[in-house]
């Protein structure tokens, strides 16, 4: 920074002579009256002292008066060490984030690089790219039921590829466990008063739904009741009626909406109400609809979709996507005892990001349903 003195008869001059040596960039350090000249300190006149300022790469190359500047070193140098250390630490902070920037990039770097290196090449529309070391494991894999997404997703998450047989089970189990062990209700229990059963026509609802409620009954001395709201099949209500009869447990029927509320309230008495609902093709917009409606009817509830294990993935994504209107509802996978593809489950898991609570293999009521149990799942999925 360069400072200068300059002296004029008044302040408007004194600050143009700044302004014209030291340029329009040059600031106003202070103004002040001093008086000069005379004899014997008399007859002195008031003069005008102004002190300007310019930061030194703004300086013209006009000349600049040493010996006036060495009459403020100690101000000078002062303000100029000040402005030294303010630019180190500002040039110091912008190296680090430079830095830091930097070091993140490589970080990042690396990390792909380690992931291209031992990722396994897989291009699933031909299995003769899969290498050959894990060409049995993919299709081992894809017959028990594991969609080519998240085949990969194992599969290109492997750290070495140096892995015998065992290490691969063990890596695979331990994989699918950690991604999936937040969706396992092993320790469901029947919290809310109203459980409602939704899904589409022949997944076995009204027959899940009486295994549920002979558990509760023969198991835990509960009280329950039934509504269904499934009008649209002649052998509906006979059905659910025939299992109320072995409870001993009270079942209405709403015919429409306005019918809920009045059927909720004579099974106030219950411990839990059971509702069955008609199977809705999910394709069906109307339906659909409809459905919404009737589940808005009920406040204290908790809801099931259920899904049928001998679908292909692709349709039960579709089915989870049209029932997205739902925020919260558990999973009930059924007919487990019809496919070999049990690996379909985890792909339920995987595409609804839903907890299973259960899955059932047969027709017996109350048996054949039992409490999700994701490490059953796995070691099935695993088993020769």
């Amino acid at each position: 920074m360069q400072i200068k003195k300059f002296i004029a008869d008044n302040a408007q001059e004194a600050i143009k002579n700044a302004k014209n040596e030291l340029g329009d960039n040059a600031v106003i350090l202070h103004t002040k009256k001093i008086k000069t000249g005379g004899v014997f300190g008399l007859f002195k006149k008031e003069k005008v002292e102004v002190l300007a300022a310019l930061e030194k790469q703004q300086l013209s190359n006009k000349s600049i008066d040493l010996e006036e500047q060495n009459l403020d070193n100690k101000y000078i140098k002062k303000i100029e060490f000040k402005t030294q250390v303010k630019n180190k630490i500002d040039k110091i902070e912008r190296e680090n984030e430079e830095v830091n920037a930097l070091n993140k990039e490589i970080q990042e770097l690396k990390k792909m690089i380690r992931k291209i290196n031992n990722k396994v090449d897989i291009n699933f529309n031909s299995e003769e790219s899969i290498k050959i070391k894990f060409k049995n494991y993919y299709k081992k894999l894809k017959r028990k039921g594991l969609s080519d997404e998240l085949i990969e997703n194992i599969l290109c998450n492997i750290e070495s590829v140096e892995m015998d047989d065992g290490e691969f089970k063990v890596y695979v189990e331990k994989y699918l466990l950690d991604k999936f062990k937040i969706y396992n209700f092993d320790n469901f229990n029947f919290n809310k008063k109203v459980n409602i059963f939704i899904g589409t026509t022949g997944v076995g609802k009204t027959t899940t739904l009486a295994k549920l409620a002979s558990e509760v009954v023969l198991k835990k001395n509960k009280k329950v009741g039934f509504l269904t709201l499934d009008t649209y099949r002649i052998s509906a209500v006979d059905q659910l009626k025939t299992y109320a009869d072995i409870l001993n447990a009270p079942i209405e029927v709403a015919y429409d909406i306005n019918d809920v509320s009045y059927c909720i309230e004579k099974l106030k008495n219950r411990d839990l109400i059971f509702v069955d609902t008609a199977g809705r093709s999910h394709k069906n917009k109307k339906h659909m609809k409809e459905l919404k409606v009737f589940l808005d009817c009920f406040e204290d509830k908790e809801i099931f979709l259920v899904l049928s294990a001998n679908w292909n993935i692709d349709d039960i994504k579709n089915i989870i996507n049209e029932y997205s209107f739902l925020k919260d509802y558990k999973i009930i996978v059924t007919k487990l005892d019809e496919t070999d593809r049990i690996g379909i489950v985890l792909d339920i898991l995987n595409s609804s990001n839903k907890p299973i609570a259960y899955t059932t293999f047969g027709q017996n009521v109350p048996d054949d349903i039992e409490k999700f149990d994701i490490k059953k799942v796995v070691n099935e999925v695993l088993r020769r």
